[in-house]
C-alpha cells in the first residue's frame, strides 16, 4: 500500500502536489501502516475512528485537513 500512495503522492494537480489523508476506521487499524500512507506532517493527515458511527465526531477535521494546502 505504501507504493501506491508514494505514485499518488507523485501526481501534481494545477502545479502542487497531491496531499494523502489517511482515515482508519475499527479497532484493528494499524496506525504506523496509515502514517506511512499519509502525507507529511502525518500527525495531522491520520484521522482515526473506532468506527462509521464516530465519522460525524471528525467531520470537521478530515474536511478542515483535506482542504488546507500542503
Amino acid at each position: 500500500m505504501k507504493i501506491e500512495a508514494d505514485r499518488l503522492r507523485g501526481i501534481t494537480n494545477g502545479g502542487g502536489a497531491t496531499k494523502v489523508v489517511a482515515l482508519g476506521i475499527g479497532i484493528g487499524v494499524s496506525r504506523l501502516e496509515l502514517r506511512d500512507i499519509a502525507s507529511d506532517p502525518d500527525d495531522r493527515n491520520v484521522i482515526l475512528v473506532q468506527d462509521f458511527t464516530k465519522l460525524p465526531d471528525v467531520e470537521t477535521q478530515l474536511r478542515d485537513v483535506s482542504c488546507a494546502g500542503l
